[in-house]
């Protein structure tokens, strides 16, 4: 596996709003395995599930992956992937100067896109911490509280994140961008972001990367073209199960 980054996936058991989202099945295989097989697939770095959870623990390694346990207490995602980043160095034999989060509802999430932010956060002059984003056509997606908008700025920088459909559009039609779940961290930038106590508008929004935009950090975003489908909501996951049997279908169709 290439480079120095660690790519951890947070999967924590008790979901206020679909609890047990990671092991509910899609296809024949969990939630979490579609994010581990794309996190590995990426070959970035070595690839561990952070869980608080035995019962995650075993379905990761039933199907060959590398799991972690991490306190029920931590967070967020984040906290959690930092929880995990000191035991997974002991396991490894190797310190990690950076840390991708690669959140364990996005199913769908594409190799190439966990390569995108990986490069934003390594190289000789890193960003300190960088996501994913992808536009948004779609107006009623775009009013989605479940959908994360992201308001950035010409050089890609993200300037904002809301549930909220941001930019308003006064003057003229607004471009939409929908967030990707995955955060990637130099290991300085972790150690800060976890140290910063949860913010207001973190709070407000419940969106944990409002903590690092409120103490300033400046989060750098990758834009990707693949549509993203989290699972926040079982309707989220009967949306995904109709995706995947329409693609299913496709490939039937071309075959013959």
């Amino acid at each position: 596996m290439k480079g120095d980054s660690l790519i951890v996936i947070p999967a924590r058991i008790g979901s206020t709003r679909f609890p047990k989202k990671v092991l509910q099945p899609l296809g024949s295989i969990p939630v979490i395995e579609w994010c581990r097989r794309a996190a590995v697939k990426a070959d970035c770095g070595p690839v561990v599930v952070a869980t608080d959870s035995q019962e995650v623990r075993e379905i990761v390694i039933r199907f060959g992956g590398r799991a972690v346990m991490t306190p029920a207490g931590c967070r967020s995602g984040t906290d959690r992937a930092h929880a995990a980043l000191g035991p997974c160095e002991k396991i490894f034999g190797r310190r990690f100067a950076s840390v991708i989060n690669v959140q364990g509802d996005e199913p769908f999430i594409r190799p190439q896109t966990i390569r995108k932010v990986t490069a934003l956060v390594t190289g000789k002059s890193p960003a300190e911490m960088a996501t994913a984003y992808f536009p948004l056509r779609d107006r009623r997606a775009a009013n989605d509280p479940n959908r994360v908008k992201t308001a950035v700025s010409l050089k890609g920088r993200c300037l904002y994140f809301s549930r909220a459909a941001i930019p308003y559009g006064r003057n003229a039609s607004p471009r939409f961008f929908q967030h990707v779940g995955i955060y990637g961290f130099t290991r300085n930038a972790l150690a800060r972001f976890v140290r910063y106590r949860p913010t207001p508008l973190e709070k407000t929004e419940s969106l944990e990367q409002l903590r690092a935009l409120e103490h300033g950090m400046i989060v750098m975003g990758a834009r990707v073209a693949e549509t993203s489908l989290s699972i926040d909501t079982p309707q989220d996951l009967a949306r995904a199960k109709r995706w995947l049997k329409a693609r299913s279908a496709k490939k039937t169709k071309r075959r013959h």
